[in-house]
C-alpha cells in the first residue's frame, strides 16, 4: 500500500478536476483517477459556462485561459409561430455586480483542458484508465482498490474519498446511497449541425411547438449549432441514431424559419433523467456533480453546478483537515449544496413539463408560451430574475450554520449566505482595483468598512482608526483584513464613489467576512467588535493576531 493520501478524487470531468486542483492548491496530497482511457466526445457534453463559474475560474487564476476558448452568448430567443423572435439580451444588470457578465459557450473538452492545465504545477496528474474497484472506510480513512486497464490492482489508503464520477458513480454505489428520481418519458434527439438559416450565430434559440420543443445552442464555428429536439412521445425501442432525414423532418415540424442543414457532424438519441442522491456525505465519502444530481439541461446548469459543488467542498475539507476549522464545517457542504440541487431539479422539472408536456394541455401550453414569453421578456424584473437564475449569481446559503448576522440585516445589500458582489476601489497609488482581485486566494477575507463620508465631505477619522486597530487584532493566517475607507481616507482601499459601500448596503462602520468561495459568512452591521470576535472564534480554530492584516493598497 502506498503512503496515505489526504484525498482521492474519482472522476476526471470538470467537477473532479476542480476538486483535485482546489484541494492541492490548499496544500493537501491528492490523486485523481478516471475509469475512461480518454474523455467522451464533446457532442453530448456541456457547452455553457455561467457567470458564477467564470468568477470561480477567476479565483483559480484560470479565467483568462477559459476566455481564450469562449464565445459570449449575446441573447436568448424564443421563436414565435410567425418566425419572429422574442429576444432577451444577455447583458449585465448593475445589481449583479460582476466583472464577467454573460453566458459563455466553451466546449467541455476545452473547459477540462483549462482546469487540468494547473494540475502538474500542483504536483497532481490525472490518471486515466484507472477504475475504483471497491473500497471500505473506517473512522480514520478509506482503503481503496484501484484497477488499471491491464488488470493490475493497487491498494490505496486515503483520508477522504470524493465521488465526482458521474451518474453511474461507483463511489455512490459503494456507499449505498440511493439515487432518487426517474427518467423522463420523452423522445430526445441531438444533432451537432452546420445550418444555414436567418438566425444570427452566437445566440440561443428555443422553439416550442405543438409537436414538441427545439433548442439550438451556438457551438464555436461559423453557423454551427447543437440542436436538441424533444418530442412528447415514447422513444423508439431500438435507440439507434436518427437518420438525417428523420432529424431534419422533426426540425421542420418545430422550427418556424427556413433552413438548410449543410452538415451533420453527429446525430444521436438519448434519454433525460432527474435524480438526486439521498445524501451527499457518508462518513469520509462525499459526492459532487453528476454523482450527486442529474437533471434536464434546461438552463444549462449541470456542469456549472458540479464545479460549484467541488469548490464549496474543497476549501472546507482542506481547512478541517489542516486543523484551521472545526469538523462541523464539513456538515455545511450538504446543508448548502443539497437545497441547491433540489431547487434546480424542481425548477427544471417544471420547465421541462411546460415545454415537453404530453397530451392536449402540453400542446396548448407550447402554442401559447412564445406569446407569453414575448411579453415577459420586456419586463425588467423578469429579465433580472431570468438572468439571476441562469448566471447562478442568485444561489445563496442563508440558512447555513456558516451564515451569521450580527445586528439588523441590511435593507439593501447582501446578507450572510449571499454571494459577495464585486466593487471598484482605489489603492494607495490611486489606481482602480476590483474587489474580486483582492479576494482571490485560498483564505477568507474580512472587509472592514469605515462608513460613508460625513456631512462636510470628510472621512470619519474615528471609524478609520477603529478599523485599523481591528485589522491588527482580527487579521491572521486564515483571515486577511481589508479596510475599505470613505472618500479621501488615506488608509486601506478608498471607496471614492461609495461604490463598495452601496454594493454591500453599508452606511456606517461594518464588518463583512467573505468566505474563500466568495459568499458572505458573517456580517456585523453596525460593527459589534465583541460579537464579531465570538463569531470568528467559532469558525476558525486558531486565529492569531497581526500577520494577516492588510491595511494599505
Amino acid at each position: 500500500m502506498t503512503e496515505a493520501l489526504d484525498a482521492l478524487v474519482v472522476g476526471g470531468g470538470p467537477t473532479g478536476l476542480t476538486m483535485a486542483g482546489e484541494l492541492a492548491r490548499r496544500g493537501l496530497t491528492v490523486r485523481i483517477v478516471d475509469k475512461a482511457s480518454a474523455p467522451p466526445p464533446d457532442h453530448s457534453r456541456a457547452l455553457g459556462v455561467q457567470t458564477r463559474t467564470m468568477e470561480l475560474l477567476g479565483h483559480m487564476g484560470l479565467a483568462d485561459a477559459a476566455m481564450a476558448h469562449a464565445r459570449r452568448v449575446e441573447g436568448l430567443n424564443v421563436l414565435l409561430a410567425s418566425g419572429r423572435r422574442a429576444r432577451l439580451p444577455i447583458f449585465n444588470f448593475p445589481e449583479l455586480a460582476t466583472p464577467v457578465p454573460g453566458l459563455f459557450v466553451i466546449q467541455q473538452s476545452d473547459t477540462e483542458d483549462v482546469l487540468a492545465s494547473r494540475l502538474p504545477g500542483l504536483g497532481v496528474r490525472l490518471e486515466r484508465g484507472v477504475e475504483l474497484a471497491s473500497y471500505a472506510q473506517d473512522s480514520d480513512g478509506v482503503t481503496c482498490s484501484l484497477r488499471r486497464a491491464d488488470g493490475s490492482v493497487e491498494e490505496v489508503r486515503t483520508r477522504w474519498l470524493l465521488g465526482c464520477d458521474g451518474a453511474r458513480s461507483a463511489v455512490r454505489k459503494g456507499a449505498d446511497i440511493a439515487f432518487e428520481g426517474d427518467t423522463y418519458d420523452d423522445h430526445c434527439m441531438l444533432g451537432d449541425l452546420v445550418v444555414d438559416w436567418p438566425l444570427p450565430d452566437g445566440e440561443i434559440y428555443i422553439s416550442p411547438s405543438r409537436r414538441g420543443v427545439a433548442a439550438a445552442f451556438p457551438v464555436p464555428g461559423d453557423h454551427r449549432f447543437r440542436v436538441i429536439l424533444i418530442r412528447p412521445e415514447a422513444s423508439p425501442a431500438h435507440g439507434a441514431p436518427p437518420s438525417l432525414a428523420e432529424f431534419e423532418g422533426s426540425m421542420r415540424e418545430m422550427i418556424p424559419v427556413p433552413f438548410t442543414v449543410e452538415k451533420a457532424i453527429v446525430l444521436s438519441r438519448y434519454r433525460l433523467h432527474h435524480r438526486v442522491a439521498a445524501r451527499l456525505r457518508k462518513g469520509r465519502v462525499f459526492l459532487a456533480g453528476d454523482a450527486a444530481h442529474i437533471h434536464s439541461p434546461a438552463g444549462a446548469q449541470g456542469m456549472n453546478t458540479g464545479i460549484q459543488d467541488a469548490y464549496n467542498l474543497a476549501w472546507k475539507l482542506a481547512a478541517v483537515e489542516q486543523g484551521r476549522m472545526p469538523a462541523w464545517v464539513l456538515d455545511t457542504y450538504e446543508a448548502e449544496r443539497m437545497p441547491v440541487a433540489r431547487r434546480l431539479i424542481d425548477f427544471t422539472d417544471r420547465l421541462f413539463g411546460l415545454l415537453a408536456g404530453h397530451g392536449p394541455v402540453g400542446r396548448t401550453l407550447r402554442a401559447v408560451a412564445p406569446r407569453l414569453v414575448s411579453r415577459a421578456f420586456g419586463i425588467p424584473a423578469v429579465q433580472r430574475r431570468i438572468l439571476g437564475f441562469v448566471s447562478q449569481l442568485k444561489v445563496r446559503y442563508r440558512k447555513s450554520p456558516l451564515s451569521v448576522q450580527i445586528g439588523t440585516p441590511p435593507e439593501r445589500g447582501p446578507r450572510p449566505g449571499d454571494r459577495a458582489p464585486d466593487a471598484v476601489l482605489r489603492n494607495e497609488a490611486g489606481e482602480q482595483v476590483h474587489l474580486f482581485e483582492l479576494l482571490r486566494g485560498v483564505g477568507s477575507s474580512l472587509l472592514l468598512f469605515t462608513g460613508r463620508q460625513q456631512a462636510d465631505g470628510s472621512p470619519d477619522g474615528a471609524a478609520r482608526e477603529r478599523a485599523r486597530r481591528l485589522a491588527a487584532q482580527l487579521g491572521g493566517p486564515d483571515v486577511r483584513v481589508l479596510v475599505i475607507g470613505a472618500p479621501g481616507d488615506g488608509g486601506g482601499y478608498a471607496d471614492p464613489d461609495g461604490h463598495a459601500h452601496a454594493a454591500y448596503g453599508v452606511e456606517g462602520a461594518a464588518a463583512v467576512l467573505v468566505r474563500p468561495d466568495g459568499y458572505i459568512g458573517v456580517r456585523s452591521d453596525p460593527l459589534d467588535e465583541r460579537e464579531l470576535g465570538r463569531a470568528l472564534d467559532r469558525i476558525f480554530t486558531r486565529r492569531t493576531a497581526a500577520p494577516g492584516a492588510e491595511q494599505r493598497g
